[in-house]
């Protein structure tokens, strides 16, 4: 498949490469307005600025030569299989880009700074880099249960980054990858405002009058009694279904599946009191003041996974795709074709994007200590990383299955985007936008909540709680073997 798809590029490219006079074959030979990462240029008069921003994302390849993965025996190239696992790696670090040099950054060989350097090593190919492609297999074959080499959906390399983010201390992100729940902005909000300092101090504090029982108040509890206390607070409320899982079919005739419209019934505490909509008090008070002490905005970077059509792209989620493209919070799309995956950057005119391939082989990247100033190292695998060549494909082309993401470094940079999603009706179709969660939406797992401060985040925001176990409830189905359908 990988073979037959890079055939049909390479065929496609080539024409569009006979029908340009330019120095610039990726870009058409009329007058188009082109949209990278929230950057706008003219097709014809910005040909030298649409290059050099091209060549200044970071480009993630093929490797061979680096250290097995999983043991001995294990693979040492990821040529075949590791598309999307460097696809990933480019979207991911383009956030970092975006938050360590900014989005105006350019790429200049002759200079590289600290931090470029620093950014670069998180992506080395060998098992220590927080975001290697040796962290990103074994992650999969652990939490997964799919073997090293195994080619990866754009939703699973989201949640792996999710994981692999928290090594990051440099940056300190917030990784959300959504679900059908779209973005619920005071959900999203209350995770972002977490203050490391505070929560560490907190879970300290807890823990110091858990161990000294004479004189801890009630109010203090361990962290396994909090969880056990809470675990079976959630499991003595039951779903109350108004309306059933329903199937409507669109104009296409193609199913759709609608969630069941839920009520949440009240906490059942010790008084089995019916009105009462608290959460046992010597919790709530322990969880409501790590969220009133939190202060600190922790930069956001939201992945919204998206299935755009049945067996193919529709094309009428095409305007609202090019849309995002728009956004200056936009670090851009991971989708492509089955086994043979891409980075979108941005789009030309109404109908085409353009794209980072990460099907090259290079040799393996390990770079020396960051430093100021062109190491012959560093100089020499410096280029490895930036494409001169990308690609502009018709959105016709590309698979339904993708992941659309943003990075907001401050509160106002999310206020921001969300504003603007909420103003351009064409996104709607994509993704919804909530200032909370509406009450026709499952609520989010307590089984994702680790910290004290989640769960106060959590109740906090009045969000209902359901049972940490499977409900049948929510009818599932597998659609390419990354995303669920509901």
């Amino acid at each position: 498949m990988d073979a037959y798809w890079g055939c049909k590029i390479h065929h496609w490219a080539l024409a569009v490469f006979a029908n340009t006079d330019t120095g610039h074959p990726y870009l058409p030979s009329m007058d188009k307005p082109v949209w990278i990462l929230g950057e706008e240029h003219s097709a014809l008069n910005d040909q030298e600025e649409i290059a050099n921003d091209i060549r200044s994302r970071l480009w993630f390849t093929y490797r061979r030569g680096f250290a097995p993965i999983g043991g001995e025996k294990g693979p040492t190239t990821d040529t075949g299989w590791g598309c999307m696992h460097r696809c990933g790696q480019m979207l991911i670090g383009q956030a970092l880009v975006h938050l360590h040099l900014g989005r105006e950054w350019r790429w200049n060989p002759d200079r590289l700074d600290r931090s470029y350097l620093r950014i670069l090593k998180m992506f080395e190919d060998k098992p220590t880099a927080p975001y290697s492609i040796h962290k990103i297999a074994s992650k999969a074959a652990s939490d997964d249960n799919k073997t090293v080499s195994s080619w990866l959906g754009p939703n699973t390399v989201a949640q792996i980054l999710k994981k692999l983010s928290a090594s990051d201390r440099w940056t300190n992100l917030v990784v959300h990858v959504t679900t059908e729940d779209g973005i619920v902005m005071q959900e999203i909000k209350s995770l972002c405002r977490r203050s490391a300092s505070a929560r560490n101090s907190k879970i300290a504090a807890i823990d110091e009058a858990t161990c000294n029982k004479d004189t801890s108040p009630p109010s203090s509890i361990s962290h396994d009694s909090l969880h056990l206390s809470a675990e079976r607070k959630n499991s003595d409320r039951p779903v109350i279904v108004r309306s059933p899982i329903t199937v409507e079919v669109d104009d296409e005739s193609v199913a759709i599946i609608l969630p069941p419209v839920y009520n949440m019934s009240c906490p059942s505490g010790d008084d089995s009191s019916p009105t009462s909509e608290t959460p046992n008090s010597e919790v709530f008070s322990v969880l409501t003041t790590t969220t009133a002490a939190s202060s600190t905005w922790h930069p956001l970077f939201l992945v919204l996974p998206l299935r755009l059509g049945l067996h193919e792209f529709n094309m009428r989620y095409a305007p609202a795709l090019q849309g995002l493209f728009k956004l200056r919070q936009c670090v851009g799309v991971i989708g492509g074709r089955p086994n043979h995956a891409l980075w979108l950057i941005g789009s030309v005119g109404d109908d085409e994007v353009l794209c980072l391939d990460p099907h090259t082989t290079q040799s393996a990247a390990i770079l020396g200590e960051p430093a100021p100033g062109v190491s012959e190292e560093a100089a020499s695998l410096d280029g490895s990383f930036h494409c001169t060549t990308p690609l502009r494909l018709p959105l016709q082309r590309l698979d339904p299955s993708l992941a659309v993401a943003f990075v907001c470094r401050t509160e106002a940079d999310f206020d921001d985007l969300c504003a603007h999603l909420l103003a351009d009706k064409l996104s709607s179709s994509l993704f919804e936008v909530h200032e909370t969660r509406p009450r026709n939406i499952p609520p989010p797992s307590f089984t994702s909540l680790r910290t004290p401060e989640e769960w106060g985040e959590l109740f906090a925001s009045s969000v209902p709680a359901i049972p940490t176990s499977p409900t049948p409830l929510t009818s599932k189905c597998k659609a390419d073997g990354d995303f669920e359908l509901v």
